[in-house]
């Protein structure tokens, strides 16, 4: 299940230093995920990820982790199941650690729906969308179908190309190549990648109704990307959507 993931996050964190530390944790992470995912029980799964799968995300955590984040959960303990009850039921007072440890105990524990926060939810769980990413289309200068994954539960579907997946504004959408680079307007097709650009197959694509993005990530340009994976490599882009007033649907796994 996530043998693609180990590869591409080991491809990533050699070609991306910025993103060393977020990657060793991943690969730390899915370790913890293949050992569990095979024994979640058909009942009392919160309960199950709280004494079974916590306390391995916590020690992948302390060993592998940035050193800020490592020394969070440190001292972390499985008390209760409120922590993962909490983010199942999207609740924004959680702090970035919290958050973290619950998503990442969550990955492989099915999730019961709720309702969507926004016109873009997950149609399986009812979720935020994390990434969106493009299909591979026979002609290469046009983009292939949109596609959206939950941010909750993992789960994918096709979602229009020209609708925010926050506020369903479907126009007055802007695109961000690059970090740093001029922001364009709604185009069709991929055009020309620039030979210098550091993440050629990765944009943000915001709205400007709402002011809010997501990471969209280009298999056409790059047919081994993973988007979960790819999309935790794209932190400087987050911080250059950041600094222009854009905010993201949802924070990765990483908090970014």
């Amino acid at each position: 299940m996530f043998a693609r993931d180990r590869v591409r996050a080991g491809e990533l964190r050699e070609r991306y230093p910025h993103a060393a530390e977020v990657l060793r944790l991943y690969l730390a992470l899915v370790e913890v995920w293949e050992l569990v995912r095979e024994r979640v029980p058909a009942d009392g799964t919160v309960e199950w990820a709280r004494s079974y799968v916590l306390p391995r995300v916590v020690e992948a955590t302390a060993a592998h982790g940035p050193p800020l984040l490592a020394a969070a959960v440190a001292g972390t303990r499985a008390g209760g199941d409120g922590l993962l009850h909490a983010w199942l039921a999207h609740d924004e007072d959680l702090t970035p650690v919290e958050r973290y440890l619950a998503r990442a105990t969550m990955r492989v524990v099915p999730v019961q729906p709720i309702p969507a926060t926004n016109p873009g939810g997950c149609p399986a769980c009812g979720g935020p969308p994390q990434v969106s990413y493009r299909t591979a289309g026979d002609d290469p200068l046009v983009s292939g179908r949109r596609m959206l994954q939950c941010a909750r539960c993992a789960h994918e579907w096709s979602f229009s190309a020209t609708t925010c997946p926050n506020c369903g504004e479907t126009g007055e959408r802007t695109l961000h190549a690059e970090a740093g680079a001029e922001p364009v307007g709604p185009r069709i097709g991929r055009g020309a990648a620039a030979d210098s650009s550091v993440f050629p197959h990765l944009r943000a694509e915001s709205c400007e109704t709402c002011h809010h993005y997501l990471i969209d990530v280009d298999l056409g340009r790059d047919p081994r990307a993973v988007p979960p994976v790819d999309e935790l490599a794209a932190v400087p882009i987050d911080l250059h959507m950041a600094d222009q007033g854009y905010t993201k649907i949802t924070p990765n796994l990483m908090g970014f």
